[in-house]
């Protein structure tokens, strides 16, 4: 049976693990998809073996090795490893796709290490990482043996995050694609460009609205209007796929940058000559337009 572009079994079904299936496979062998899809999350820290957390150890110690959101974990090769507890499926990626018009999100976890980088756009001949045992596992092996727990653990969820069966997006028998949604670069309008991860597409200017989509890191967007809140600075977007929502940035920090805006500063900039000693609160790493909030009586001086 081919599975994930190598030959595995399956280990653990969808209906007796009920979110998800595990294949083994030679270790160290590689792993990709059938289809397109662009790399949306990436953990790649983990040694392989060398941190790997038995799964029955775990559920005996977890309460005493729990720091609040992370696990100081003992691994079967003794050491601590300290493993945040949305990382316990070690190195691992997360795929944004379609299938049809259906969006699906694909998990792989317990990699030896991956190979891809958030918002990369992978298809069938890219490798995306390699078969390994970081995070929990159980395995009937010796705890000295390299491949000790060696699978891949693969989940496929809808839009809504339910689960689907994987099993057919594993055998290669289905297919999936990537349909693109930023926009493309147009120094005649407005623009944000994403710099982060990930950002949610809120249906209103407020973070309890809906939730209708995401943007990732290096897409960029038209700017239909601002709006802006104690928090947030709210940006209205339109999507390539029709889709129109509200991006924020949360204030003091930088998620996003405002780029291609024709703006042009009136009169001339004046030499200072009477300011001592000046406080560095910014430094410009690329070509931009930023939004900067003066309160009274502050001054803004141009190097």
């Amino acid at each position: 049976m081919l599975l994930l572009g190598s030959e595995r079994s399956v280990t653990q079904n969808y209906n007796i693990h009920k979110d998800a299936e595990d294949y083994s496979g030679e270790h160290l062998s590689i792993i990709r998809i059938n289809g397109r899809a662009k790399v949306t999350k990436v953990v790649n820290k983990y040694i392989n073996h060398e941190d790997t957390i038995n799964y029955n150890d775990y559920l005996n110690n977890h309460s005493l090795w729990r720091d609040e959101t992370y696990y100081n974990c003992i691994s079967i090769t003794g050491k601590v490893v300290r493993y945040h507890q949305s990382e316990l499926g070690g190195n691992h990626v997360e795929l944004e796709c379609y299938e049809g018009d259906l969006k699906i999100h694909i998990r792989l976890y317990h990699m030896a290490e991956v190979l891809v980088n958030v918002g990369d756009i992978v298809d069938s001949n890219t490798i995306i990482g390699k078969q390994g045992n970081t995070g929990l596992v159980l395995s009937k092996k010796r705890s000295s043996d390299i491949s000790y727990g060696s699978h891949v653990h693969m989940e496929v969820l809808d839009d809504n995050y339910k689960s689907i069966n994987p099993r057919d997006y594993a055998t290669f028998d289905r297919a999936v694609t990537y349909r693109e949604q930023t926009n493309i670069i147009d120094n005649s309008k407005k623009q944000i460009k994403i710099i982060v991860d990930k950002i949610n597409i809120r249906s209103n200017p407020d973070v309890l609205s809906y939730d209708i989509g995401d943007v990732y890191n290096g897409e960029i967007y038209d700017v239909l209007g601002v709006s802006e809140d104690e928090k947030y600075t709210w940006y209205n977007i339109k999507t390539s796929l029709g889709l129109v929502g509200y991006v924020a940035n949360e204030k003091n920090k930088i998620w996003l940058i405002v780029t291609n805006e024709e703006e042009k500063i009136e009169g001339d900039i004046k030499e200072v000559d009477d300011v001592k000693e000046l406080k560095l609160i910014f430094t410009c790493e690329k070509d931009g337009t930023y939004a900067i909030k003066l309160k009274y009586g502050e001054r803004l001086y141009i190097e």
